[in-house]
């Protein structure tokens, strides 16, 4: 999200270094639709190249040459790298692109700094885009050519250098310098063809421009920040009263992310009706409400702050001349591997890697029921008095509003408890009243004062649904659920095996993209060998990262397939 901090706050500290870059390794510059894009993110200090431990998100784009955003990601950085994935539907017209990478913090640099690597894709499933397609192919002076990139302190040791089809490559990385077994690789192997693509970004080549950290003057009386995404991603925006008169600063907002590992925080306003939630645990769930705290809160208006607005106009696009006819066959290969590939994509998909479970804020305070402990009841109403006695009702203004015996106090206090259903934070309870309570799996509070943020409850009462399917129909102008850009999960990438045994036997391996291991290993041999498809030719081994001492690391190695029926 786009947050600007007026510089009015920040006197005191006159410059902000900002010494952060991002390198993007790309799989390949050239596509038909129904391939995908898969790429590796490196967030870099500008200085020296060592990771960088300021952002904790960084976003990847696809503009097209009408600088316009086709496509538009946001990715969870550990450690200074992080992982995602494009598949590219054939909506896309035919033509060139670039591809974007950068970080909040670095919007404050000119656009020019932003990494940009370009692409071309085609579409030939659209008669419409013949021409435009002749065009792209050869937009590029160069062909798909393998660089021959070596590096003296790391080899990539094959067993042979030529294989048959379906056979195990034994691929290992190896180095015995110390500084180089613990830095940041990705791998790939990919098939080599003679469409015209545009130059691959190597890591040693993105180390050798030159790029300084910029000083950021926060006396300018018009300096505005975008800030960094410095714990995590940030979620913010505006409230405003609809009278024109009501306060604005001091008010509580709260920021509800459902699911099975859920957040809820809650927050002020400052002086303007400006928030700002700092989300540091990645959740991929689109589900989020934003409201306000108060009773008053039917009187404001909450609006949540948009996505960055970049200016891409300033991108240049390579020229586009005609096409060679040479190129065509390998184009019709291209586009009949990935119709192949997506045929069987079923037998071949990639597994989302499994987002830790945590526990919930409140652990271990609360007090349990697991209500198949005891006799069931339908509804709220039973439940709360014959079970989960602590709770109580009140009815006021035709809402309904949940309360926790505190037998310190007498009498109880008026305000009523902290309630969450799944995570989701509720005002008032109508809605739970009418749901069916043989679907809540259990039900957990706390007694006495509550303190969550700058806000504090009358107790806490936490309702976790078996299906996560609770609705709450609660709207108004104070309750926004926007659209935000949701972190892309993480994946363990599909490695095809040929053994003993193998349900791979009998399905078509017209596999271009052989392997793709984000987070390759040197020195050891898990998970970077693998077998070859049932293409032949030139397939490039390319590696790339850089050492946690940031020095850049860029190797290839080809081999070569040779079709088994010619043997």
């Amino acid at each position: 999200m786009l947050v600007l901090i007026n510089t009015q706050f920040s006197r005191a500290q006159q410059t902000i270094t900002l010494d952060e870059t991002v390198y993007v390794h790309s799989n390949a510059t050239s596509f038909v639709t129904g391939e995908t894009l898969l790429y590796k993110v490196y967030c870099l200090k500008s200085s020296d190249k060592t990771p960088s431990n300021i952002s904790k998100i960084a976003y990847v784009e696809i503009v097209d040459n009408n600088h316009k955003s086709v496509f538009k990601t946001k990715i969870a950085l550990e450690n200074g790298v992080g992982q995602g994935d494009y598949f590219i539907p054939t909506t896309v017209k035919t033509g060139n692109y670039k591809l974007v990478g950068y970080t909040n913090w670095m919007l404050n640099k000119p656009i020019s700094e932003l990494f940009q690597l370009d692409i071309n894709i085609i579409n030939p499933y659209k008669t419409d885009e013949k021409t435009n397609a002749e065009k792209v192919l050869t937009s590029s002076t160069k062909s798909n050519a393998s660089e021959n990139l070596k590096n003296d302190n790391i080899t990539l040791n094959l067993n042979k250098k030529s294989f048959t089809n379906r056979e195990l490559v034994d691929l290992k990385i190896q180095s015995s310098n110390a500084d180089f077994k613990n830095g940041n690789y990705s791998l790939s192997v990919r098939k080599l063809d003679n469409i015209p693509s545009s130059d691959k970004i190597s890591a040693v080549g993105f180390a050798s421009n030159p790029s300084y950290p910029i000083a950021l003057d926060t006396q300018k009386q018009d300096q505005k920040l975008v800030l960094p995404e410095l714990r995590g991603e940030i979620i913010a925006g505006t409230i405003s009263a609809k009278n024109g008169t009501d306060k604005i600063a001091n008010i509580s907002v709260g920021l509800s992310i459902p699911g099975k590992s859920f957040a809820f925080k809650v927050v002020k306003t400052d002086m303007y009706g400006n928030f700002i939630f700092n989300v540091g645990q990645t959740y991929y769930t689109s589900n989020i409400i934003l409201q306000i705290i108060d009773e008053k809160a039917s009187g404001y208006n909450l609006v949540v702050n948009n996505s960055p607005e970049i200016d891409y106009s300033k991108l240049s696009f390579e020229k586009n001349t005609s096409l060679s006819y040479t190129f065509k066959e390998s184009l019709l290969e291209r586009s009949v591997s990935s119709q192949v590939e997506n045929a069987y994509f079923y037998k071949k998909v990639d597994n989302i890697e499994k987002a830790p479970t945590t526990d919930a804020f409140y652990y271990p305070l609360a007090k349990e029921y697991v209500l198949d402990d005891y006799t069931r009841f339908k509804t709220l109403k039973e439940t709360i008095t014959e079970v989960v006695v602590e709770i109580y009702s009140k009815q006021k203004d035709n809402n309904l509003y949940l309360h926790v015996t505190d037998p310190n106090v007498f009498p109880q206090l008026p305000e009523s408890a902290l309630v969450l259903v799944d995570g989701e934070y509720l005002e008032n309870v109508n809605d739970l009243a009418l749901y069916s309570m043989k679907n809540v799996y259990k039900v957990e509070l706390i007694i006495g004062r509550y303190y969550i943020g700058p806000r504090s409850f009358n107790g806490l009462i936490s309702f976790t649904t078996f299906n996560k399917d609770f609705k709450n129909t609660q709207t108004g102008s104070f309750i926004a659920k926007p659209t935000v850009l949701r972190p892309q999960p993480k994946k363990i990438y599909n490695k095809v095996k040929y053994e003993s045994g193998s349900d791979n036997d009998r399905i078509p391996d017209f596999r271009n993209q052989l392997l793709w291991n984000p987070n390759a290993q040197l020195n050891s041999d898990a998970d970077t060998s693998f077998y070859t498809s049932d293409l032949s030719g030139t397939f490039e081994i390319r590696l790339e990262g850089f050492t946690k001492n940031g020095i850049p690391v860029s190797v290839t190695e080809n081999i070569e397939v040779q079709n088994t029926a010619v043997n």
